[in-house]
């Protein structure tokens, strides 16, 4: 399948990119044989083989929840430049011009 050059066109503007002249003609050759490749496996019968999401069987091992407390909110009060009621005081960023 050639890409034509109006199809390559179309595809740097859809992608957001800026392809040199003397590159584009490798890219569409490039692209073409991709699209050839996807072709081959658009004919492959795949009639009775069950979808794979990995093709080895693997588990995972996974270890037990544990309960930790993790309750740091006075260490980092001591170190924030404002803090007060358990709130970290910032500037303001946005002016919203009431």
């Amino acid at each position: 399948m050639a890409i034509t050059r109006n199809e390559l066109e179309n595809m740097e503007q859809l992608a957001y990119l800026d392809i040199e002249s003397t590159d584009s003609s490798k890219l569409a050759e490039d692209v073409s044989a991709i699209m050839d490749f996807v072709d081959q496996l658009k004919q492959i019968d795949t009639t009775g083989v069950t979808p794979l999401f990995h093709p080895l069987d693997l588990h995972q091992r996974l270890r037990d929840d544990e309960v930790k407390e993790s309750d740091c909110s006075e260490e980092l009060a001591k170190i924030a430049p404002s803090f007060e009621d358990h709130l970290y005081l910032v500037p303001k960023v946005l002016d919203v011009g009431q």
